[in-house]
């Protein structure tokens, strides 16, 4: 049904085109997960360097979102590694970069204008590049899940719980589509300088606050300032109902946005 709200030739054509951007994204997943993963020890001895790391500097460990209750549960330490911080931080450039290519300098230039010379509706082709940005943060999250997975079974077999890797990815994932929806949603129905000051000013903040909650209680109100505090690892990694009805909460608002995204730039003047 979805693929038949799009227009095939462009989404290709898209799909290749930044094709090189998400290569280099994938690298750096394979980079920093290798290393991460490598990094995990199950013998409670070899893990006193990082509880001493985590002694010395605990504000910076926190800042960063390196909370990890059990250092010898390797679902638990992969996640406090990469998913405090570094993990969103990529995620949120990637998007940034895609809706910026595919969306904001589309409109901005007026190319847009151009691509609706074809027998194709405004939605057609917004929906066209919203996919494609889609299909490359799934990938993005798919790839980082089998890093991940397959680098821990081969070293550490025992230890890898590949369900609960699974729905961490699954709540990350969502996280970044709310990113996207949050994003194209600005790029979309706002002009020029204001859109692009939206665009990159409300995700880097929503960001900011997030890594600023982690700093002890004194902090945690500013969770309340961030939608990213609705994806929370530990919650994930438990199962918990929590993490399912941030997860819906997450849903909720990355539809909302994205019904609002096109009903409004349904009746946008578009201009050369």
């Amino acid at each position: 049904m979805v693929i038949l709200m799009i227009n095939k030739t462009l989404y290709f054509k898209e799909l290749k085109r930044n094709f090189p951007l998400f290569i280099i994204f994938a690298f750096l997943l394979l980079l920093y997960g290798g290393i991460v993963s490598s990094l995990f020890n199950p013998n409670p001895d070899m893990t006193n360097w990082m509880e001493l790391v985590t002694e010395q500097f605990p504000e910076m460990m926190e800042f960063i979102g390196f909370n990890v209750n059990n250092l010898n549960d390797y679902q638990s330490f992969v996640a406090g590694y990469l998913y405090g911080m570094l993990m969103i931080a990529f995620g949120l450039i990637l998007v940034i970069l895609l809706v910026n290519k595919l969306i904001f300098n589309y409109i901005s230039n007026g190319s847009f204008v151009f691509l609706l010379s074809s027998p194709n509706s405004r939605n057609k082709v917004l929906g066209t590049q919203i996919f494609v940005v889609l299909t490359y943060l799934f990938s993005f999250v798919l790839t980082i899940f089998l890093i991940l997975a397959l680098s821990g079974s081969l070293n550490f077999p025992q230890h890898v719980d590949w369900l609960k890797l699974l729905y961490l990815n699954f709540s990350f994932f969502l996280l970044l589509l709310f990113i996207s929806s949050l994003t194209t949603f600005a790029s979309s129905l706002f002009e020029g300088k204001v859109a692009f000051s939206l665009n990159i000013g409300l995700n880097v903040s929503f960001f900011i606050f997030k890594l600023i909650s982690n700093l002890g209680n004194n902090y945690k109100f500013f969770k309340y300032l961030t939608p990213y505090s609705l994806f929370n690892i530990e919650k994930a990694l438990n199962f918990e109902f929590g993490s399912v009805i941030n997860n819906i909460i997450l849903l909720l608002l990355t539809v909302t946005l994205y019904t609002i995204t096109f009903i409004s730039f349904k009746k946008k003047d578009l201009s050369l």
